[in-house]
């Protein structure tokens, strides 16, 4: 028997075909498939955000509801003493301007946070504030003031703390040392002193304790080696130039060295030499020169 090549590979070709387009029908029904699951499953997660969403929006309804209530709107928590500790500077009537709190109003009818930031803002001489709610019915507030150190320019109004944050002072400002050479055009109540004018603050505050005891007038903060501090004695003024080791790092170990040069500069303003010069020099460690060379140590 004779058989016809051509028509037996038509029979294997035709198998074959239908074989794969089975496949491929199978194929586009599994994607069709997965496609819809993969569907469900992002309806199924944005309903459940939608759910979640929705219940904590509830909840803090629910809970502000609940507070007010409770407390904002319970007449038992209405002010009835307001306790208010006053600054030297600032009154407790400018506190009660300021803050806007007063008897009458209900405990927790503001938040002390923001409340307390935005009176540091308004009033820079203010280092910190404290609001108390004691209940039922009171309210106690006090205050801390920054310490003025010394005046920033010979005619500028503002002054500084140890810390170096300025503020404006209405009396008693000019009698403080001054800080001169120290040059910033955004120089305003509520920033802070930067650079060698941190580390004349330092000096100043030094001088303050009695174990040194050493009145300056003037500190000049033009170089950025050393300070120039102007001491008055008699009717005349001493230029003397100063540094120490960690100037400028304001912390245990660089105020230790500072009173070290301080005592130096003391002993130096007591000797023979010292007392007849105008100019000392105080940049080097353990030694101090007066203006005719001669070393004071």
């Amino acid at each position: 028997m004779w058989f016809d090549d051509e028509e037996a590979n038509d029979r294997r070709l035709f198998r074959v075909r239908k074989r794969v387009g089975g496949r491929n029908t199978i194929l586009r029904v599994n994607t069709r498939f997965a496609d819809k699951k993969n569907s469900q499953k992002v309806g199924i997660s944005v309903l459940l955000a939608v759910v979640i969403i929705g219940v904590t929006v509830l909840a803090w309804l629910g809970c502000r509801l609940a507070f007010r209530a409770l407390f904002s709107d319970n007449d038992r928590f209405i002010i009835r003493n307001a306790i208010i500790q006053e600054g030297s500077v600032i009154s407790s009537d400018l506190i009660k301007e300021y803050t806007q709190i007063k008897e009458g109003m209900n405990l927790f009818a503001f938040d002390i946070t923001k409340v307390r930031k935005d009176f540091l803002r308004q009033c820079p001489n203010v280092k910190s504030m404290k609001i108390i709610r004691q209940l039922p019915d009171t309210l106690q507030i006090s205050i801390v003031e920054r310490n003025p150190v010394a005046r920033i320019g010979r005619k500028s109004p503002f002054v500084a703390d140890s810390e170096g944050y300025v503020f404006g002072l209405r009396l008693g400002y000019h009698e403080l040392p001054v800080i001169t050479g120290y040059r910033d055009p955004g120089l305003r109540p509520g920033s802070r002193l930067c650079g060698m004018a941190l580390a004349a603050l330092e000096v100043l505050e030094a001088c303050y304790d009695q174990k040194i005891g050493l009145h300056i007038d003037e500190v000049e903060v033009n170089n950025p080696e050393y300070l120039v501090l102007y001491v008055p004695e008699g009717d005349k003024v001493k230029q003397i130039d100063l540094s120490w080791q960690g100037m400028g790092k304001r912390n245990a170990e660089s105020r230790k060295k500072l009173m070290e040069k301080l005592s130096w500069v003391i002993k130096a303003l007591q000797s023979e030499e010292g007392r007849r010069s105008l100019r000392l020099n105080a940049t080097l460690d353990g030694r101090v020169f007066a203006d005719n060379g001669v070393t004071t140590s």
